[in-house]
């Protein structure tokens, strides 16, 4: 049972996000917020970002950035459509208005007056993954080995780059699929197998045992940032997405998770967490929002740590060392504007 101070809170918070006005905003963002759904483009089956669980509910890393920007509009994770998403028809769902908002696509979006990426939530990149048997400690020891790919021709050429400036005498071999990539790297005809980290993974999770058989090497071959993409003729959804990716950087930076939300709530002195959790400030009104958006996008699916332990922490069949998606304060390309 509740004690006085947190049921005094949990009314104040339902008070006060129930009451406060929503302020006018674009006509994409009012026809989302008027349907009372968001209808989110998420891949189809890929481990770790979006797939069905055996009670066919919808869990992953895209799947939580869509239930968070639910949470900043409607106070809740639940009014979310995922619309499955294969290949290279993100782009085209959202221009003919299947979507309203592409959970994850690379930044490569030069040129293109249509489309605006949001912000990053997710850098992938090129790596290699070996059998560890073999103990191979890092890529530097595939010198004279044989590397596999699926058609990449960046892939490819990024392998050849590294080999050449490590004097290496790496010899690589397209393998057509991913698939028969994987194939040739169990029956031993390639030492390691080059792809992105995600689709490394992903690989990984589907084989029996496959974190104890294969890891992924250190080495990172190249940098592609993923985020959400949304039209570029709402300005108002725009930044509702982006700065729901925001909230969830800046409330690891400051140490506010799902788990102490409530007592930092409630005591909390520094003016920067004041403003994140809508205490102070008018952020809320800005955005079109409640003045508790970004409480309500941590309550629900946790900072961005949480976020990525959940589908990529130690232990899973995804794991994926954070890396590159470690914050900003602990060498990675994490970070995000100040609440100020």
């Amino acid at each position: 049972m509740p004690n006085a101070t947190g049921l005094f809170l949990n009314v104040f918070l339902a008070l006060i996000f129930s009451l406060s006005p929503l302020a006018r905003a674009g006509e994409a963002f009012d026809a989302i917020r008027d349907s009372g759904t968001i209808r989110c483009g998420v891949h189809s089956d890929r481990p770790g970002l979006a797939v069905k669980n055996d009670q066919a509910e919808w869990q992953g890393f895209e799947i939580d950035l869509c239930r968070s920007w639910s949470a900043a509009l409607f106070g809740n994770g639940d009014q979310v459509s995922f619309i499955e998403i294969e290949g290279e028809e993100g782009l085209s769902a959202l221009t003919d208005g299947t979507i309203d908002v592409l959970a994850l696509n690379e930044d490569a979006l030069f040129g293109r007056r249509d489309v605006s990426f949001a912000g990053n939530a997710f850098v992938d990149s090129l790596a290699l993954m070996v059998r560890r048997a073999d103990a191979f400690s890092n890529a530097l020891e595939l010198d004279g080995r044989n590397v596999c790919f699926s058609g990449d021709e960046e892939a490819k050429g990024r392998i050849d780059a590294f080999a050449s400036e490590n004097r290496m005498n790496t010899t690589t071999s397209d393998a057509g699929s991913m698939p028969e990539a994987m194939d040739r790297l169990k029956e031993g005809d390639c030492d390691a197998l080059l792809a992105g980290r995600l689709a490394l993974a992903s690989l990984r999770s589907s084989e029996p045992d496959g974190a104890e058989r294969y890891e992924i090497l250190p080495e990172l071959l190249s940098k592609r940032l993923l985020g959400p993409v949304t039209l570029s003729n709402d300005r108002a959804w725009l930044n509702v997405v982006r700065w729901g990716v925001f909230a969830m950087i800046v409330a690891e930076e400051k140490q506010v998770s799902s788990n102490n939300l409530a007592s930092i709530a409630s005591s909390a002195k520094d003016p920067a967490v004041k403003r994140l959790l809508g205490f102070e400030g008018n952020f809320g009104e800005q955005l079109g929002l409640q003045p508790l958006w970004a409480y309500k996008i941590i309550e629900t699916v946790g900072n961005y740590d949480e976020l990525y332990e959940r589908h990529f922490g130690a232990g899973l069949p995804t794991a994926l060392e954070r890396g590159p998606n470690a914050l900003w304060i602990d060498g990675g390309l994490m970070r995000a504007p100040p609440f100020q």
